[in-house]
Parts: structure tokens; C-alpha cells; sequence
């Protein structure tokens, strides 16, 4: 089995923000010394996700999840440790190197970039080269230069069923990578490529590294016009932009976004001069591109195809941004048109003033239903409708804005509408309940004993120094498994060691008990004084739940009519005990 030197996995996580890692997925916001959010391993509405800095740890209140950063990254991305580690090295800079010399160790992570590189370059030269020069006129008639083409590197997967399969062959790529890059499937003889006979838009991730591909038929009647590389290692659609490495910046800069659905659309607008300009990449919009796009702007333009499921994909993607706490502006691409079409008829100029003449998403609802000329039952029910997805709207100020402009349109009263929106708001905190797992069962320390070695790891894990001596001396009454364990792992790692110690946790309920102690920040005012009371109580409460027992079974005997002097001596001799083990504690 690959090993990783401990050398390397200390740098890579020293290198590591853990804030950083965890922001590539779920929008962090500082409260105190640490940052909340949405659980990203489950479905929330209120931020029960914390992530600790200096702890290096995070843990979600609701569900239990908890760990290190590279835990973080096993359970997001279901990787292995070493796995995530490599993913982590990549991204960092930081060579790893496996116990095993052989190509086959070159890991999984490594293997997929390099497959995707040697596709996207392939696909390049074959769209300029006499076999893709059909669909390269395509293109040109479309509208694109060769510029553009060769900017965001498009190409041209021939119409051959081991044309990419053979340029791989040989060079040492491992079953497991093939299998799981996306680019190929299984023929009757064999690996055989995913791609045929299609324009390949390669998707980027923020980096610029290639991790999936959008591919397009140009001269077939096959109804499936795209045909999207699977979710992989490398690429989650509902979290990915094309494009993004390119226009990042320049959404940034404009201070919005304009977002469309298809690879056509982006390049289209793109060479048009409009540069703030994103595409979502093979699926539907969804809250996490919300949270994504939220760490650049805070204003997107939608712009998709003007027919009925443009609509619909509108009225989806705006209310998610709205849920996000984004300003969701739409629009007015002509019916019957994508923004390909609308920049090559009428030019982008016509496209910016589109943009310039966007309307709010609220309105543009209001408007395509027709809602003042609807009958009351159907106009009830289109209120209900809207006022389910303001329900999840958290920001204040964005609800009351949306509820004051629903009632000005429709003319509903004060009263009426905060009765309506109320209701509203129940029917989805009861529908989210009903799909919210509940919390996670993490083992229970309830007793007194468990409480107390609790207290004593809180007090390490603040005052490492201080207390170190004292826990050292009395681990021996550290009765609990798992806190027994995670003391010694905390005195033998050192100050600052959380991130550590919760790697040692393979088992996941394990771990995210341990985690739940290791994150709680409140203050131990006198920890010295705190580890000798708790030590105390390990030492006295065995003799207390004793001299309790024996009391029960004293009373049992004296009901049964039999002799319990022996017990009685028993006691006397518990209490003399308890009496001495206090006093040497003073």
C-alpha cells in the first residue's frame, strides 16, 4: 500500500488554510475567532458549519461532520487520506511522493490532469487539421474567429471509436484514472471514447487546469446537441463555471456577472467585448454555483434563451441567487433567441443595452405570468408560489424589498401579506424539516467521570503548558476509550495539535465526538484549578458510586428481613476511603 512521509503530510497541512480549502466550497462568514456557514454535507437554512482557524478543524453543530482539513476534503470529495492529501499537495505546490516508485503510484489526482491535458490538446491540433475542418468552418460560420477558438483552446473529438483511447495507450496511465476521468467508456472489445464526431469546449477550474468537456454535434441529427463529461474526482458540475479562470477578474471588476447557459453564448459575448460573462457548465443552476458565484460579486444578469424553458431556468437560477443573498437581475434576450443568436443578429451593442435594461427578477416573474390579468384562484396561488421561495430568502432587507414590490403590483393590503408570507414561511420550515436529517447520534458523554475528562481535554487543548504535567501524571484515570486516546494524542503531538489528533480518528462517529470537544471555545477561566477538580472527581467518584450501590443493596436486605452488617462495615470503610483520597487531594 502507498505510503506518504509524515514530513510531507506536515507541510501540506501547514500549508493548508483550512478558512481557504473550505471557502472553495461553502461561503464563510467570521463570527468571533471563527467561520459559520452552510453545512455542506447537509441540507440547512440557518449556518451550523464552523470552521476553526487556529484550531485547523471544522464541525457542523447540526450534523456532527468534523476534522481536519484533509477530513474536510475525504468527506466532500469521498477521497481517501491519501487521496486528499495528494489533492491538497497539487493545489499547494507541495510534491508527494509515494512509498512506491512504480508509474502506478503516480497518483490518481496527477493521472486525470494529465488525461484531460493530452484531450484538450489533441482536440485542439485535430479542429485546425483537415479532419476537423468541417467543424471548424462550422464554428467560423457561427460567427467565432480562430483567436477565440484558440483562447479557450476549443477542439474537435473525430468521428473514431479509440482516437483518444490510442494516443493514451501504453503510457502508464492506471485503470482506476481511465475509468474515472470521464473520457471514455466500454465498447465491446474494450475502452472506447466517450467523444465522437463533436466540438469540444474544454472546461477550466480556477487554476486553469482542464477537468471535464462539453461536447457538441454539429452535423447530426442526434437529439442529444450536448453531451457532458460525468460528475468525476475533478468536476462538480453544480459547482463549476465555464470560463471562470478567464473572467473571474473581470467580474470582480464590473462588479456583476452575466450568466448564460451555453459554451456558445460565453464566446459569443465574450469576443463581442462583454467580459464579465460566465456559463454554467452541463446542469441546471443550483445553490451551490449561488455560493460559488457569491465570492466574486454580489449582482448577476441572467441571460438565457428566450423561450418557455429559458424562462424556467430563469425563474430557477434568480431565486437561488436571491436565496444566496445576490441580486438577480434578468435579461430581455428576444423570444425564440439564445444570446448566440441575439449578439450575431443584432450585435453586442444590442446585448448591453439588454443588460442595461434588465429588470429585477421579482418583476420579471410578475410580468412573463401575467399575473394582473390572471382569475383570483390562479393569482392566489401565483402569490403562494412566489412567496414560498422569498420564505428563503434570509437577508431582511432583500425580503422586505421583494414583499413590498409583490404587494404594490398586485395591490394586496399590508395585513394580508404579512398573513400570507407567515404562512408561507411554516409550510417551508415544515417541508425542510421533514427532508433535514436529523443530528447526528454522536456518542453521548453524560456521566459525571466522562464529563470530568472532558473538562480536563478542554483545559489541555487551552492552556497546553499549564496543565500539561497534571493530565501526564493521571492519564491512568482516564477510563472513556476514545478520550483516553485523544489525551495521549494530545500530549504526545504538542500544543496546537487538534488537526492532528483528529486524523488518528479513522472511525467517522469517533472522530466527530472528539471534534465537537476540540471546537468548543468557551473560555476555562483558572485551568489549573479545573484540571485538579476534575482529577479529584476521577479519583472519588468510583468510591461515591459505590458507597451508592451499597446502600441500594443494605435497603434490599433490611426489606427481606436479612442481616447487612457486613455492608454497613462495608460503607464505614468506603467513607473512610473517600475521606483519605480527599485529603491527599488537598
Amino acid at each position: 500500500m502507498a505510503r506518504i512521509s509524515q514530513e510531507t503530510i506536515d507541510r501540506i497541512r501547514n500549508s493548508a488554510d483550512i478558512v481557504d480549502v473550505v471557502s472553495q466550497y461553502v461561503n464563510l462568514k467570521k463570527r468571533g475567532r471563527n467561520f459559520f456557514g452552510l453545512c455542506p454535507f447537509h441540507d440547512e437554512r440557518t449556518p451550523s458549519f464552523s470552521v476553526a482557524p487556529e484550531k485547523e478543524m471544522y464541525h457542523c453543530f447540526g450534523c456532527g461532520a468534523g476534522g481536519s482539513v484533509f477530513n474536510f476534503i475525504m468527506e466532500h470529495e469521498n477521497l481517501s487520506f491519501v487521496e486528499a492529501v495528494q489533492q491538497l499537495g497539487l493545489h499547494y505546490g507541495i510534491e508527494v511522493a509515494l512509498s512506491s516508485a512504480s508509474n502506478e503510484s503516480k497518483h490518481l489526482f496527477t493521472q486525470l490532469y494529465e488525461l484531460h491535458e493530452i484531450a484538450a490538446s489533441t482536440y485542439a491540433k485535430v479542429l485546425f487539421s483537415e479532419r476537423g475542418q468541417a467543424a471548424l468552418d462550422y464554428l467560423l460560420d457561427r460567427g467565432l474567429t480562430e483567436e477565440t477558438l484558440k483562447f479557450y483552446r476549443v477542439g474537435f473529438a473525430p468521428d473514431a471509436w479509440e482516437f483518444l483511447t490510442e494516443k493514451v495507450k501504453g503510457k502508464g496511465y492506471s485503470k482506476e484514472s481511465v475509468d474515472k476521468s470521464g473520457l471514455f467508456g466500454k465498447g465491446k472489445l474494450g475502452v472506447v471514447d466517450r467523444f465522437r464526431s463533436r466540438i469540444m469546449f474544454p472546461i477550466m477550474n480556477r487554476t486553469g487546469k482542464v477537468i471535464a468537456f462539453g461536447g457538441r454535434v454539429f452535423d447530426s441529427d442526434d437529439p442529444a446537441k450536448y453531451m457532458n463529461s460525468p460528475e468525476t474526482p475533478l468536476y462538480h458540475k453544480s459547482e463549476v463555471f465555464y470560463g471562470y479562470h478567464k473572467t473571474a477578474s473581470a467580474v470582480r471588476s464590473a462588479g456583476s456577472a452575466v450568466m448564460v447557459e451555453g459554451y456558445m453564448d460565453f464566446l459569443q459575448l465574450i469576443q463581442g467585448g462583454i467580459e464579465n460573462v460566465l456559463a454554467v457548465s452541463g446542469t441546471a443552476f443550483t445553490g451551490r454555483h449561488a455560493v460559488q458565484i457569491g465570492k466574486i460579486t454580489q449582482k448577476v444578469y441572467l441571460a438565457y434563451d428566450g423561450d418557455e424553458a429559458g424562462q424556467k431556468a430563469t425563474l430557477r437560477a434568480g431565486y437561488a441567487l436571491l436565496q444566496n443573498n445576490i441580486a438577480a437581475m434578468v435579461v430581455p434576450v428576444p423570444e425564440g433567441m439564445d444570446p448566440d443568436d441575439w449578439a450575431r443578429n443584432d450585435g453586442s451593442a444590442a446585448v448591453l443595452d439588454g443588460i442595461k435594461n434588465a429588470m429585477p427578477l421579482l418583476n420579471y416573474h410578475l410580468e412573463k405570468s401575467g399575473a394582473l390579468n390572471l382569475p383570483a384562484v390562479e393569482r392566489s396561488n401565483l402569490v403562494k408560489e412566489i412567496l414560498e421561495e422569498i420564505a428563503g430568502v434570509n437577508d431582511g432587507i432583500i425580503r422586505d424589498d421583494l414583499l413590498q414590490t409583490l404587494a404594490n403590483t398586485l395591490n394586496i393590503g399590508e395585513n394580508e401579506m404579512i398573513k400570507q408570507f407567515r404562512t408561507a414561511v411554516n409550510r417551508k420550515r415544515n417541508s425542510f424539516q421533514s427532508r433535514e436529517p436529523k443530528p447526528t447520534e454522536l456518542k453521548l458523554f453524560s456521566t459525571v467521570v466522562q464529563k470530568a475528562q472532558i473538562e480536563i481535554i478542554r483545559s489541555l487543548v487551552q492552556s497546553f503548558r499549564d496543565v500539561k504535567e497534571q493530565v501526564k501524571s493521571n492519564i491512568d484515570l482516564f477510563s472513556e476509550p476514545i478520550l483516553n486516546k485523544t489525551v495521549q494524542l494530545l500530549l504526545e503531538y504538542g500544543f496546537g495539535s487538534t488537526a492532528e489528533v483528529l486524523e488518528e480518528f479513522e472511525n467517522k462517529s469517533e472522530r466527530e465526538a472528539i471534534a465537537k470537544i476540540l471546537i468548543n471555545e468557551q473560555k476555562i477561566e483558572d485551568p489549573q484549578i479545573v484540571v485538579k477538580e476534575c482529577i479529584q472527581t476521577l479519583q472519588t467518584q468510583p468510591i461515591r458510586m459505590k458507597i451508592q450501590n451499597t446502600r441500594l443493596k443494605i435497603r434490599e436486605l433490611e426489606a427481606a428481613g436479612k442481616d447487612s452488617s457486613d455492608l454497613i462495615l462495608e460503607i464505614s470503610q468506603l467513607h473512610q476511603q473517600l475521606k483519605q483520597q480527599t485529603k491527599t487531594d488537598q
